[in-house]
């Protein structure tokens, strides 16, 4: 049995050694360095116990020298194990100050037990050396492992519960095992089968652990998916805020040259045109007359031509009856003898922020020029679904067409593009030669955004 278990212990130690050790390589987390520590000193720990190996080392070494590093790898290997513990529970970054201070306590051990040994060697201390490992530094831990147990189970995450059953496990065979090996050296008992308790508690404290980091590792990667969505949704923020910028910058321009043409070019243009009927009340001369008439009529083209950029500039029917009648307006003022623009909304009227509702009359305005300027369309579709938690846009002509693949985005499609990623909202596009369908879809689920 004892072989067994040797062997067993050894095995686990050297394979989570490796692991330690490449993850500790790759992740330079310090708690898997302090493991591998305390499984080399360990690892030094068990292969004394074989009898071969002893058997080698009694040749070669003082049987004073064997006990002393019986003893001492012993400090080694607890003290490391034990910061090991507070690194993987967290304790580095809920409690660091004590975390600090355990830690030096520790080293301070390790140093004191060293030096204390190399002098116990030399005037053969051994029996106050044994003492002071067995009434100082074990209810050292025993104390130090009380005052954090509670502490773990209030601030360590869920990994916790897989160490700590491990740990106790341990501390539970290990202190069996020194209680009968103690007992041997008082002479009370045979020490037969204490070391069977000691690998069993390694065995169990090792598959704890690999649990309990298989746990941690998930709760990394939870972690850092976490970390990385909540960086994309700033970046998508941030671009939202640019866009809306942008956005907001541009309707400000469009209005105030809708602003300049209508009170300016426009205001220009009607003072001339009532200076020319004056002058022609004064004409005489009827061919004098009929050349200013058709100035004046000239002069009424062009204010409507003015007045008609400066309301598809600054859609004011928007601010004052809606998207839905703004866009109605709008294809109904496109129609002409050889164009058809067939305009229908299905659902109930959708209020929106102004600043949505303008991003929208621009998309779709945008499209139908497009369809009419650059594919040649004779008859447009644009129709709109209110679906409550959606609102549909789809646009079709019987235009040329083009290659998705091919074609290079101008100005007017980059800024269509841009308008759909600020509405947080998707857009297909399938185009052939017979024509082209654009689907918006934008989503409704929160409409103050």
């Amino acid at each position: 049995m004892l072989f067994f278990l040797w062997y067993a212990a050894l095995s686990y130690l050297i394979l989570f050694t490796i692991i330690s050790g490449c993850i500790y390589w790759y992740t330079k987390e310090k708690s898997f360095k302090y493991y591998v520590f305390y499984n080399l000193f360990l690892i030094m720990y068990i292969l004394t116990k074989d009898e071969y190996i002893y058997e080698v080392l009694n040749k070669n070494f003082s049987e004073l020298y064997l006990k002393h590093f019986n003893w001492l790898v012993q400090v080694f290997f607890y003290s490391f194990y034990f910061i090991f513990a507070l690194y993987f529970l967290d304790f580095h970054k809920h409690k660091s100050s004590v975390f600090k201070k355990v830690r030096i306590i520790f080293y301070n051990v390790i140093l004191f037990f060293s030096i204390f040994a190399i002098i116990s060697i030399y005037i053969n201390l051994f029996d106050i050396f044994f003492k002071t490992f067995t009434f100082g530094f074990l209810p050292l831990i025993l104390v130090l492992f009380i005052y954090f147990f509670p502490l773990s189970l209030k601030y360590s995450d869920k990994h916790k519960y897989f160490l700590l059953v491990g740990i106790i496990a341990y501390i539970f065979f290990a202190l069996y095992s020194f209680l009968l090996t103690y007992l041997f050296y008082l002479g009370n008992n045979e020490i037969t089968n204490s070391l069977n308790y000691f690998f069993t508690g390694i065995i169990i404290e090792s598959i704890c652990f690999s649990l309990g980091l298989a746990y941690k590792i998930k709760l990394i990667n939870d972690e850092s998916v976490k970390q990385k969505n909540e960086q994309l949704k700033t970046m998508h923020q941030l671009e939202i805020t640019k866009l809306n910028a942008l956005i907001e910058g541009e309707e400000k321009e469009r209005n105030r040259i809708a602003q300049d043409l209508h009170d300016g070019i426009n205001g220009d243009l009607s003072a001339i045109k009532f200076q020319l009927m004056a002058f022609k009340k004064k004409l005489a001369n009827e061919v004098d007359k009929e050349n200013l008439e058709k100035s004046i009529a000239m002069i009424d083209t062009t204010c409507e031509q003015v007045r008609t950029i400066s309301h598809n500039l600054t859609p004011y029917t928007i601010s004052q009856y809606g998207l839905s009648v703004a866009l109605e307006q709008f294809c109904n003022k496109m129609n002409h003898s050889s164009l058809l623009i067939d305009y229908q909304w299905f659902g109930e009227e959708l209020v929106l922020p102004k600043n949505r509702e303008t991003s929208l009359y621009r998309i779709v305005q945008e499209l139908v020029q497009n369809a009419i300027k650059h594919a040649k369309a004779k008859e447009i579709l644009v129709y709109c679904n209110n679906l409550e938690d959606c609102l549909n846009i789809t646009i079709e002509d019987d235009g040329v067409g083009f290659d998705e693949n091919k074609q290079t985005k101008g100005i007017g499609l980059m800024n269509i593009e841009k308008r759909v990623n600020y509405l947080n909202a998707k857009m297909e596009i399938e185009s052939s030669n017979q024509g082209t369908t654009i689907l918006i879809s934008i989503p409704l689920k929160n409409k103050q955004l």
